[in-house]
Protein backbone atom coordinates (compact mmCIF):
# COMPACT_ATOMS: atom_id res chain seq x y z
CA UNK A 1 0.00 0.00 0.00
CA UNK A 2 1.13 3.52 -0.71
CA UNK A 3 2.25 4.90 2.63
CA UNK A 4 3.66 8.35 1.99
CA UNK A 5 1.33 10.34 -0.22
CA UNK A 6 3.00 13.55 0.95
CA UNK A 7 6.30 12.38 -0.59
CA UNK A 8 4.57 11.80 -3.93
CA UNK A 9 3.01 15.26 -3.64
CA UNK A 10 6.44 16.80 -2.92
CA UNK A 11 8.00 14.94 -5.85
CA UNK A 12 5.28 16.20 -8.17
CA UNK A 13 5.94 19.77 -7.01
CA UNK A 14 9.70 19.36 -7.52
CA UNK A 15 9.18 17.96 -11.00
CA UNK A 16 6.56 20.61 -11.87
CA UNK A 17 3.85 18.08 -12.63
CA UNK A 18 0.61 20.03 -12.82
CA UNK A 19 -1.74 17.11 -13.42
CA UNK A 20 -1.55 13.33 -13.22
CA UNK A 21 -4.19 10.65 -13.73
CA UNK A 22 -4.01 6.87 -13.72
CA UNK A 23 -6.88 4.51 -14.41
CA UNK A 24 -9.69 3.74 -16.85
CA UNK A 25 -10.59 6.48 -19.33
CA UNK A 26 -14.03 7.28 -20.69
CA UNK A 27 -15.28 10.28 -22.65
CA UNK A 28 -16.66 11.72 -19.38
CA UNK A 29 -13.24 11.42 -17.74
CA UNK A 30 -11.60 13.19 -20.70
CA UNK A 31 -14.15 16.02 -20.55
CA UNK A 32 -13.78 16.46 -16.79
CA UNK A 33 -10.00 16.36 -16.78
CA UNK A 34 -9.85 18.61 -19.83
CA UNK A 35 -12.00 21.27 -18.16
CA UNK A 36 -9.93 21.05 -14.97
CA UNK A 37 -6.66 21.25 -16.88
CA UNK A 38 -7.81 24.31 -18.85
CA UNK A 39 -8.98 26.05 -15.67
CA UNK A 40 -5.72 25.33 -13.84
CA UNK A 41 -3.67 26.72 -16.72
CA UNK A 42 -5.91 29.81 -17.00
CA UNK A 43 -5.61 30.48 -13.25
CA UNK A 44 -1.82 30.31 -13.64
CA UNK A 45 -2.03 33.01 -16.37
CA UNK A 46 -0.78 30.90 -19.26
CA UNK A 47 -1.45 32.33 -22.71
CA UNK A 48 -4.49 31.00 -24.55
CA UNK A 49 -2.44 29.65 -27.48
CA UNK A 50 -0.41 27.44 -25.12
CA UNK A 51 -3.53 26.33 -23.26
CA UNK A 52 -5.21 25.33 -26.54
CA UNK A 53 -2.15 23.37 -27.69
CA UNK A 54 -1.84 21.53 -24.38
CA UNK A 55 -5.57 20.76 -24.42
CA UNK A 56 -5.48 19.54 -28.03
CA UNK A 57 -2.52 17.25 -27.39
CA UNK A 58 -4.13 16.02 -24.18
CA UNK A 59 -7.27 15.04 -26.14
CA UNK A 60 -5.24 13.25 -28.85
CA UNK A 61 -3.23 11.35 -26.25
CA UNK A 62 -6.34 10.33 -24.32
CA UNK A 63 -8.07 9.15 -27.51
CA UNK A 64 -5.05 6.97 -28.24
CA UNK A 65 -5.29 5.55 -24.74
CA UNK A 66 -9.05 4.91 -25.04
CA UNK A 67 -8.74 3.33 -28.49
CA UNK A 68 -5.50 1.36 -28.35
CA UNK A 69 -4.75 0.42 -24.74
CA UNK A 70 -4.40 -3.35 -24.38
CA UNK A 71 -5.38 -2.99 -20.73
CA UNK A 72 -9.20 -2.81 -20.78
CA UNK A 73 -11.89 -2.50 -18.15
CA UNK A 74 -15.33 -3.77 -19.10
CA UNK A 75 -17.91 -1.13 -18.25
CA UNK A 76 -21.48 -1.46 -19.45
CA UNK A 77 -22.52 1.98 -18.14
CA UNK A 78 -19.83 3.62 -20.26
CA UNK A 79 -21.02 1.85 -23.39
CA UNK A 80 -18.19 -0.68 -23.67
CA UNK A 81 -14.61 -1.30 -22.68
CA UNK A 82 -12.50 1.50 -21.25
CA UNK A 83 -8.81 1.87 -22.01
CA UNK A 84 -6.57 1.97 -18.94
CA UNK A 85 -3.40 3.99 -18.66
CA UNK A 86 -1.67 6.99 -17.14
CA UNK A 87 -1.11 10.55 -18.26
CA UNK A 88 0.89 13.45 -16.90
CA UNK A 89 1.01 17.13 -17.76
CA UNK A 90 4.09 18.94 -16.53
CA UNK A 91 6.53 21.75 -17.15
CA UNK A 92 10.19 21.19 -17.99
CA UNK A 93 12.92 23.29 -19.58
CA UNK A 94 10.54 26.17 -20.33
CA UNK A 95 7.88 24.01 -22.01
CA UNK A 96 4.72 22.21 -21.03
CA UNK A 97 4.56 18.54 -21.91
CA UNK A 98 1.85 15.92 -22.12
CA UNK A 99 2.93 12.34 -21.48
CA UNK A 100 0.65 9.36 -21.83
CA UNK A 101 1.35 5.69 -21.25
CA UNK A 102 -0.52 2.44 -21.64
CA UNK A 103 0.00 -1.22 -22.45
CA UNK A 104 -0.13 -2.11 -26.13
CA UNK A 105 0.19 -5.33 -28.06
CA UNK A 106 3.74 -5.83 -29.31
CA UNK A 107 2.56 -6.33 -32.88
CA UNK A 108 1.36 -2.66 -32.90
CA UNK A 109 4.61 -1.22 -31.55
CA UNK A 110 6.56 -1.05 -34.82
CA UNK A 111 3.62 0.55 -36.63
CA UNK A 112 3.47 3.33 -34.02
CA UNK A 113 7.23 3.84 -34.00
CA UNK A 114 7.24 4.04 -37.82
CA UNK A 115 4.41 6.60 -37.83
CA UNK A 116 6.21 8.84 -35.35
CA UNK A 117 9.67 8.38 -36.93
CA UNK A 118 8.22 9.51 -40.27
CA UNK A 119 7.30 12.85 -38.68
CA UNK A 120 10.62 13.63 -36.99
CA UNK A 121 12.32 15.37 -39.92
CA UNK A 122 9.32 17.16 -41.42
CA UNK A 123 8.89 20.92 -41.19
CA UNK A 124 5.53 22.61 -40.60
CA UNK A 125 4.67 22.86 -44.31
CA UNK A 126 5.51 19.20 -44.87
CA UNK A 127 3.42 18.18 -41.83
CA UNK A 128 0.49 20.20 -43.16
CA UNK A 129 0.80 18.58 -46.61
CA UNK A 130 1.04 15.09 -45.08
CA UNK A 131 -2.05 15.76 -42.97
CA UNK A 132 -4.03 16.79 -46.07
CA UNK A 133 -2.80 13.75 -48.00
CA UNK A 134 -3.67 11.31 -45.19
CA UNK A 135 -7.16 12.76 -44.77
CA UNK A 136 -7.91 11.69 -48.34
CA UNK A 137 -6.58 8.15 -47.89
CA UNK A 138 -8.47 5.17 -46.55
CA UNK A 139 -7.95 4.32 -42.89
CA UNK A 140 -5.57 1.35 -42.53
CA UNK A 141 -6.82 -1.86 -40.91
CA UNK A 142 -6.62 -1.71 -37.12
CA UNK A 143 -6.38 2.08 -37.10
CA UNK A 144 -9.02 4.63 -36.24
CA UNK A 145 -7.44 7.66 -37.86
CA UNK A 146 -4.57 6.91 -40.26
CA UNK A 147 -2.05 8.49 -37.89
CA UNK A 148 -3.72 11.90 -38.12
CA UNK A 149 -3.46 12.34 -34.34
CA UNK A 150 0.31 11.98 -34.43
CA UNK A 151 0.53 14.50 -37.28
CA UNK A 152 -1.65 16.97 -35.36
CA UNK A 153 0.47 16.56 -32.24
CA UNK A 154 3.69 17.00 -34.26
CA UNK A 155 2.30 20.22 -35.76
CA UNK A 156 1.70 21.66 -32.27
CA UNK A 157 4.88 20.30 -30.67
CA UNK A 158 7.98 22.37 -29.98
CA UNK A 159 10.22 19.36 -30.67
CA UNK A 160 9.87 15.83 -32.06
CA UNK A 161 7.45 13.45 -30.35
CA UNK A 162 9.27 11.12 -27.97
CA UNK A 163 8.41 7.43 -27.69
CA UNK A 164 9.65 5.04 -25.05
CA UNK A 165 8.55 1.51 -24.34
CA UNK A 166 9.20 -1.22 -21.83
CA UNK A 167 8.57 -4.86 -22.56
CA UNK A 168 5.94 -6.27 -20.20
CA UNK A 169 5.92 -9.82 -21.57
CA UNK A 170 6.06 -11.68 -24.90
CA UNK A 171 2.79 -10.10 -26.11
CA UNK A 172 2.64 -6.68 -24.38
CA UNK A 173 4.73 -3.57 -23.95
CA UNK A 174 4.12 -0.36 -22.03
CA UNK A 175 4.28 2.57 -24.45
CA UNK A 176 4.94 6.15 -23.31
CA UNK A 177 4.46 9.07 -25.70
CA UNK A 178 5.70 12.52 -24.71
CA UNK A 179 4.87 15.72 -26.58
CA UNK A 180 6.48 19.03 -25.61
CA UNK A 181 4.57 22.20 -26.42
Amino acid sequence: MLTDLYEIYQQMLREKIIFCFSGPVSQHVVEGIGATLKLKMEVEDNDMNTIQKVFSIFVEQMQNLMNYSADRLSQEKAGGDLGVGIFVVGYKEGHFYVRCGNKIHNDKLNMIKDQVDELHNLNSDELKALYRKRRKEEVPDGSKGAGLGFIEMARKASRPIEIEYSTVNETLSFLSITVFI
